[in-house]
């Protein structure tokens, strides 16, 4: 029986009246998709790889060591688009149908921490298991450390104690490989495991000789002994976020994924056969789904067609999924459209949101369903307070959002939370520390929003308004200590730069200077303090701390920043003393 909330929104008329049924929800969370991934903006106004490359503001490095998000782009291959078109009619017709974001923050620009604050509504630097290794008073690293623990209260529960079925599909990357279950091998460092340590995502292995990498994923014993690591992980995965339904489980990036090297891939066919199953289960009653798919992960590319189809995390498929066009199609379709093989993978995801559109129609759930189209963050300014906090978002929710319209205001992932369960008629537990807003009241109104917004991503902070953004970066003294060596490493060497404002060093070998090469896509990316004029420079090239025409505008930005971060739990430099 549904348990009846009646919130401040229902009274005024938002959702509508107590005794209709509550909204189902569909989250498709999509993976590092940027501003030039779909066909709802403006490729020159939105900061992507290939508006920097259409504006003159990209420096393009070689294809031959270019590193794009756990993948060196092959040659030929660069990290924009020589042809910007992307077929995505499904995209299209949710922006049609709904509201595009113009204006969708991420609160940080790495995947846990996006998810972690997507399903919480708190500041990932909230996180209890962040806390007890980083006590307030210091400042914490934040990148795919803040974990979900199970006594924290998210989306999922919360919807759950509402009378809602709750399900995952996809993408979880929200904990660590400490499972007593499964015997990592100790040689293992990534940045997963409790000790913290992070010695890159590469092949590791399991104690034993099925999971080398070059292991035969065709023989039994391996297929065995694949499904019970697949169990104990998604068993893991129910018991900490509280989903009713754990399904088509990728606990973590595919690379990351104890399985053999020649399993690792998107499957995105598979995981919307376990969506639409979804949907069609949970028909008779209120559903969330929250359908966290792994692509795009980067920049698109066309190898994605080259992968066995029989691939996934729990093992070998014996028939093709179903409820997706066949890959086939999508090549057909990008030939007559006469684009580039590249831009192939835009259509794979498009047709996985289109099978999940015509589910809702031909089951009759589309008046009654709100649908979000989210990415987690974009791949340009990943691992920085850039622009890579800004991502795509679309919205339909009929009866209730505009169709067609577009809302230029600050919204961000924290605010997911709050606006769902109100739409839900529900709210946060009542011990719940929520930083979120309700958006929905605000939508196609002239109504009071936030003025500014707190970014947090690595050692930095910042704090972005309607046209500006102020940039601080404090990390502790043996980081700055390590940068200042590299420094002057490389005034000796090739003047490349290897470590960044998050202390990490890659390797010289690899091509890349910092992580992600944000010291090539942001001129000013080793000023400590920077500011941005947004409205006339999206792309964030000049920096314009120094004019004094701008002191008392970049005041008010740092009493901001100093603000916000007052109210969580750690210090940073000279800012959020409590």
């Amino acid at each position: 029986m549904l348990k009846k909330f009646i919130s401040l929104s229902f009274m005024l008329g938002v959702v509508g009246s107590a005794s209709a049924q509550p909204p189902n929800i569909v989250l498709m969370y999509v993976d590092d998709l940027d501003f030039d991934q779909v066909s709802v903006y403006d490729t020159e106004k939105f900061p992507s790889y290939t508006g920097a490359k259409m504006t003159g503001n990209l420096t393009e490095l070689s294809p031959v060591t270019a590193f794009q998000n756990g993948r060196f782009l092959k040659p030929g291959e660069m990290s924009y688009y020589k042809n910007p078109t992307v077929l995505t009619p499904n995209v299209q017709r949710l922006s049609d149908e709904g509201v595009v974001l113009d204006r969708f923050y991420l609160t940080t620009s790495v995947c846990t921490p996006s998810r972690y604050s997507l399903l919480t509504g708190r500041y990932a630097s909230r996180s209890s298991r962040l806390i007890s290794e980083t006590p307030p008073g210091t400042t914490p690293l934040l990148g795919w450390n803040s974990h979900m623990d199970p006594q924290e209260n998210n989306l999922a529960k919360d919807l759950k104690a509402a009378g809602y079925k709750t399900g995952l599909v996809g993408k979880w990357h929200l904990n660590d490989y400490d499972i007593p279950e499964i015997d990592f091998a100790s040689g293992y460092g990534g940045h997963h495991t409790r000790n913290g340590t992070a010695k890159g995502l590469r092949e590791f292995q399991l104690v034993g000789s099925y999971f080398q990498p070059t292991a035969d994923y065709g023989d039994p014993a391996v297929q065995k002994e694949i499904g019970r690591i697949y169990d104990v992980m998604q068993k893991r995965v129910q018991r900490i976020s509280g989903f009713d339904v754990v399904d088509r489980l990728y606990y973590a990036n595919y690379g990351e994924l104890p399985i053999p090297k020649h399993m690792k891939a998107h499957n995105l066919e598979w995981l919307t056969e376990g969506a639409l199953e979804f949907i069609d289960k949970n028909k008779e009653e209120p559903f969330f789904l929250y359908f966290s798919i792994t692509a795009p992960h980067g920049q698109y590319f066309e190898d994605w067609m080259e992968k066995d189809w029989r691939v996934t995390p729990a093992g070998m498929l014996s028939e093709k999924p179903k409820g997706m066009p066949p890959r086939e199609s999508v090549l057909r379709r990008i030939q007559e459209a006469g684009l580039p093989l590249q831009n192939s993978m835009a259509t794979w995801i498009d047709d996985s949101l289109g099978a999940l559109l015509t589910k809702l129609d031909e089951t009759g759930l589309s008046e009654n369903t709100i649908v979000l189209f989210l990415s987690d963050h974009q791949s340009r300014g990943k691992l920085t307070v850039h622009e890579g906090h800004r991502a795509p978002g679309v919205i339909r929710w009929p009866g209730h959002i505009d169709a067609g319209s577009r809302e230029g205001r600050i919204i961000s992932n924290i605010d997911m939370l709050p606006s769902l369960l109100d739409a839900a008629g529900s709210k946060p537990s009542a011990d719940a520390v929520v930083d979120g807003r309700n958006f929905f009241p605000i939508l196609g109104k002239n109504a009071a929003w936030r003025d500014s917004l707190l970014l947090e991503t690595s050692y930095s902070r910042a704090v972005v308004s309607k046209d500006w953004k102020y940039i601080a970066h404090r990390p502790p003294q043996e980081v700055l200590e390590k940068m200042e060596a590299d420094r002057i490493a490389a005034e000796k060497g090739d003047g490349r730069r290897h470590v960044g404002w998050s202390g990490r060093t890659t390797n010289p070998a690899s091509g890349m200077g910092v992580r992600f090469n944000a010291d090539q896509d942001f001129p000013h990316y080793f000023d400590p303090d920077q500011l941005y004029d947004l409205g006339n420079d999206v792309f964030e090239q000049n920096n314009v701390i120094a004019n004094p025409e701008n002191k008392e505008r970049l005041e008010q930005l740092k009493q901001q920043l100093d603000s916000q971060l007052k109210k969580l739990p750690h210090t940073f430099g000279e800012f959020g003393a409590k």
